[in-house]
């Protein structure tokens, strides 16, 4: 926690900061007391960069860790008048390669904001959270978790909570209530010229829908109010889980099973499941597949658990958990492996409609060729959350471009971030295995934003409907005018 004695001791580097001018005499005053800035060569700093995907290394000749909104404006305001570039972050899980263009200007760390209230104001859904935007989304889980509310969060909780509503929002709980932008209520919001709005259906209503999927590009959010929901009955207690580990034998007829959950006509909001595909050589010299099902309820229907366990699998274990357990579960806790920082780390998104098997096929001997390159813990991501909430919303009414997929797949290599070698095998992996996964599907790459890599057209990002583009490039002459906010995944205008 940053207090003003941790301050002064940062001055005398704040001081030598040669290229965003005297911080310590021009921008030091007109921050709150609580407010820090560190510059290179102190632990203060070091810690303050620290990043989920170690390979991705913004320059950073200062960072301001800011406590309030008006600390955001000041900031950007100096940047501003210094010509000097900024970029804001908060979980620091943003892994676009595109980060690494940021050379040489300050950086805005939001984690000194992160209180999580639940507010008096209420919707005819329920009541909303007054979220701010240093919050990580466990500790939006848990805040909301403790009041006897739910709501749709990310299934990671290292994540930053706002930016996961910036470009989508997947998570546990959208098959009831969609995606997290659409439960977003308002945002505050400071713009590139440094004024701050407030972004809501009846206020700034353009900038709403492009905040809702392309939102990195047009401010910064320094608080959002979000829609909750009350837990009224026991199916909103919880999920019945079952994790499943399969050898690779299984796959085809796995995959082929899945499909007709995902394909059904009246596909259970309350049912999701998330795969990986990894090496375990404990289990198989082959990678397996590891499958988390998760049923919304106390209970776990034998209609879906009968057909998996007929395939054989190599174990099963059972479990209830809430929401925060789920999260746990998929080892993404805020102490869970997932989310372990120091690591290089590359994701390469693909949106599907369903699996195929046959490229999975192709996948999973990708992935054998791993062991002893370095890439040995990476795996194959296959998120299938129930879809009936998303897909309840128009496309029209946000910028997000996916609501006609069912499934997110990508490919995430773990590796050492010091190893050049092992970071291009990386990248030469997850091209293969993004064309394996599209392979036959008539379909055309389509990449979530959250979980870009950077070499991604504006189109596969964005959406390739001309009217959409032409929509986002307007908002962003309208607002951010100067491009101030182009280091993760631009709209090019």
């Amino acid at each position: 926690m940053l207090a003003t004695p941790l301050t002064a001791l940062c001055l005398a580097a704040v001081a030598s900061a040669t290229g965003v001018g005297d911080l310590s005499k021009d921008l030091i005053p007109k921050l709150s007391p609580a407010a820090g800035i560190y510059t290179p060569g102190s632990q203060a700093f070091d810690d303050a960069k620290i990043r989920w995907a170690a390979n991705i290394n913004p320059s950073f000749d200062a960072i301001v860790k800011v406590t309030s909104e008006a600390d955001v404006q000041a900031t950007v305001a100096y940047a501003n008048a210094r010509n000097v570039p900024f970029l804001v972050f908060n979980g620091g899980h943003g892994f676009s390669k595109t980060l690494n263009n940021f050379k040489g200007g300050i950086g805005i760390n939001m984690r000194g904001m992160k209180n999580v209230t639940i507010s008096n104001k209420r919707t005819e859904k329920g009541p909303v959270a007054y979220i701010q935007g240093g919050a990580k989304s466990g500790e939006v889980i848990g805040t909301a978790w403790a009041a006897g509310k739910t709501l749709v969060a990310g299934a990671c909780d290292c994540t930053g909570f706002t930016g996961v509503t910036l470009g989508g929002g997947h998570g546990w709980m959208q098959g009831q209530y969609g995606l997290a932008i659409d439960n977003v209520v308002s945002y505050r919001v400071v713009l590139a010229n440094s004024t701050a709005i407030t972004v809501s259906a009846n206020s700034h209503a353009d900038l709403f829908w492009g905040m809702r999927g392309a939102g990195h590009n047009f401010g910064v959010v320094t608080s959002v109010h979000y829609q909750l929901y009350d837990r009224l009955t026991p199916a909103d207690n919880g999920f019945s889980t079952k994790v499943y580990i399969f050898t690779e034998e299984a796959l085809e007829p796995l995959f082929t099973l899945l499909n007709t959950w995902i394909r059904a006509k009246s596909r259970p909001v309350e049912l999701t499941h998330f795969g990986v595909i990894l090496n375990n050589p404990s289990i198989s010299p082959k990678p397996i597949i590891q499958l988390l099902v998760f049923w919304q309820g106390p209970s776990f229907p034998p209609k879906y658990s009968a057909p998996l366990d007929a395939l054989k699998p190599y174990s099963v274990t059972s479990n209830y958990t809430d929401l925060a357990g789920a999260n746990a579960l998929s080892g993404s806790s805020l102490t869970g492996p997932n989310c372990a920082s120091g690591f290089g780390r590359q994701t390469f998104p693909v949106d599907l409609v369903e699996w195929s098997p046959a490229n999975l096929r192709t996948v999973l001997n990708l992935f054998a060729e791993l062991p002893g390159t370095g890439l040995d813990t990476s795996g194959m991501l296959l998120e299938a959350y129930a879809t009936n909430g998303v897909k309840l919303v128009s496309p029209a009414s946000t910028a997000f471009p996916l609501r006609d997929g069912n499934i997110l797949a990508a490919p995430t290599f773990t590796y050492d971030a010091s190893n050049a070698t092992q970071d291009a095998l990386a990248y030469s992996y997850g091209k293969k295995v993004r064309e394996a996964m599209l392979a036959g599907t008539g379909q055309r790459l389509g990449a979530y934003v959250n979980y870009a890599i950077g070499d991604e057209s504006n189109e596969a990002v964005y959406g390739y409907e001309k009217w959409r583009l032409e929509r986002l490039r307007g908002l962003k002459r309208k607002y951010d005018p100067q491009g101030r906010f182009g280091f993760f995944e631009r709209i090019e205008v």
